[in-house]
């Protein structure tokens, strides 16, 4: 796996250890209490950014974008893949899709065999799409809220 180190991007994946593996000469973030000493402009979050409130991740991606830190979020947390403009989906250490997020969404029989479903906002989406309420995937909230209103 090539790592852009100037894309900020997610990796989905059931496997963190093999990840890891293939991510070792970075340096880990693997607890809250390391995110306060990020100093580095590349850092790789391991399952981390879950533990965190809605509210603290917003502060802490104003922190990274602010310091021009780029970061890999490496996460079995389907609603985390919306952090980032790029995801990687790696099963069993193999890549199966990347590129942009919501590129990537759009193909969710792949997610749902691999044990995921999508993220809510964008099954919400989805849903309305079917109904021809919206024409496009939404990847917030506030957009969909806008567009709706």
């Amino acid at each position: 796996m090539k790592i852009n180190e100037n894309t900020n991007s997610s990796i989905l994946t059931n496997d963190n250890l093999k990840v890891l593996d293939m991510l070792k000469e970075y340096r880990i973030i693997d607890s809250i209490n390391e995110l306060k000493n990020i100093k580095e402009n590349f850092v790789v979050f391991n399952d981390v950014i879950r533990y965190l409130k809605d509210k603290d991740k917003k502060i802490l991606f104003d922190r990274l974008e602010k310091s021009n830190t780029h970061f890999i979020n490496i996460t079995s947390d389907i609603e985390e893949v919306l952090l980032s403009p790029y995801l990687i989906i790696i099963d069993n250490g193999n890549v199966l899709m990347e590129g942009n997020t919501e590129m990537v969404l759009k193909e969710e029989k792949i997610l749902k065999r691999l044990g995921f479903g999508l993220p809510s906002i964008v099954d919400l989406s989805t849903q309305l799409m079917h109904y021809n309420l919206i024409n496009d995937i939404y990847l917030s909230e506030e957009e969909l809220i806008n567009k709706l209103w």
